[in-house]
C-alpha cells in the first residue's frame, strides 16, 4: 500500500538494572534487556526528533494523507515483565503512551505484571494488548488451530481484566509465516505487531500487520535518531532477512538453539 503512513515501531523488552527481578529468566532475555541509563538516552534521543509516540489506534492506517509521508512512531513493549512498571513511569514523564502486550499466562507471576499492574497501565492511557497466552517461542511451527487459541486465551482473560476488548498482539518470538499473521485474524484482532523492521503497514482480512525494529542492549542513542527519523531501516531488514534464511535453513538447529536460550534459569 504505497499511500499508506510510514510507521517507525520500536521493540522494547524489559528496562532494568537487576534482570533476575523482571521477565523471563532465561539466557535469550540477557539481549533484550536494558538498562534504565540506557532506556533514558534512548527516550532523550527521542524527544529530540520530530515525531512524539501515538497509539496505533488513534491513528489512520488507510491514508497518507495525500503527500506520501505523513509518518508515526510507536513505541511498543513485549512480555510484560515487572519492570514495565517502571517505563510507564519515565514515560509519564514526557506524557508519552506505549504499547505493553502481555504474556496472560505468566501474570502474577514473580517477575512478572500482577493484575493490578495491568489494569494500572491501561488506566494511565497505554494500549494493553496480547502476546499470546503461553509465549511458544516458535510460534509459526504451531497448526494453525492452536495459534488461534493462544490469541483468543489470552484475549479472553485481558478482556475479562480490563472490560474492554483486546484489539491488538504481537507475535511471541518473532518468526513469522503467511499462517501467524491469518492466525491474528482468525482471532479477530484488529492490529498484529511482528518483528519485522517493516514501515509500511499491510492488512490480512480485517487485521493490520505492523513491522517493527528491534532494540537490544547496546543499541546507541545515535541509532535510535536514525530510526525515528527512517534511516537505517533498509539496513535492518536486510540484517533480518538474513537471520530468516538461516532459520529457514536449518530447522532442527534452530530449534536445538531456541531450547538453550530459552531455558528457565532456577530463581
Amino acid at each position: 500500500m504505497s499511500d499508506s503512513p510510514e510507521i517507525a515501531g520500536l521493540m522494547y523488552h524489559e528496562v532494568t538494572d537487576d534482570p533476575k527481578t523482571s521477565g523471563f529468566q532465561r539466557p535469550g532475555a540477557v539481549p533484550y534487556t536494558l538498562s534504565r541509563a540506557a532506556f533514558t538516552s534512548h527516550l532523550n534521543a527521542i524527544a529530540g526528533g520530530q515525531l512524539q509516540p501515538e497509539l496505533v489506534s488513534e491513528l489512520d492506517l488507510t491514508s497518507s494523507n495525500g503527500n506520501g509521508k505523513h509518518r508515526h512512531l510507536l513505541l511498543t513493549f513485549d512480555d510484560g515483565g515487572a519492570s514495565a512498571m517502571y517505563v510507564a513511569e519515565e514515560l509519564a514523564r514526557r506524557g508519552w503512551k506505549a504499547h505493553f502486550f502481555i504474556i496472560t499466562g505468566r501474570i502474577g507471576e514473580r517477575t512478572f505484571l500482577k493484575p493490578a499492574d495491568v489494569r494500572e497501565l491501561r488506566g494511565a492511557g497505554h494500549l494493553v494488548g496480547t502476546h499470546s497466552h503461553t509465549h511458544p517461542d516458535i510460534f509459526r511451527s504451531l497448526p494453525r488451530e492452536l495459534m488461534t487459541t493462544e490469541w483468543r486465551v489470552s484475549r479472553a482473560i485481558l478482556e475479562a481484566l480490563l472490560g474492554e476488548s483486546c484489539v491488538a498482539a504481537s507475535v511471541p518470538g518473532g518468526d513469522i509465516s503467511r499462517t501467524v499473521l491469518e492466525s491474528a485474524a482468525d482471532a479477530g484482532l484488529r492490529y498484529l505487531f511482528t518483528s519485522e523492521p517493516l514501515v509500511r503497514p499491510e492488512r490480512i482480512a480485517d487485521t493490520w500487520i505492523l513491522g517493527r525494529v528491534i532494540l537490544k542492549a547496546g543499541v546507541s542513542p545515535a541509532t535510535i535518531r536514525h530510526l525515528v527519523a527512517f534511516r537505517g531501516w533498509q539496513r535492518a531488514q536486510l540484517i533480518r532477512r538474513l537471520g530468516g534464511i538461516a532459520r529457514a535453513l536449518f530447522p532442527p538447529l534452530y530449534a536445538r538453539y531456541v531450547r538453550h536460550r530459552t531455558r528457565e534459569r532456577s530463581s
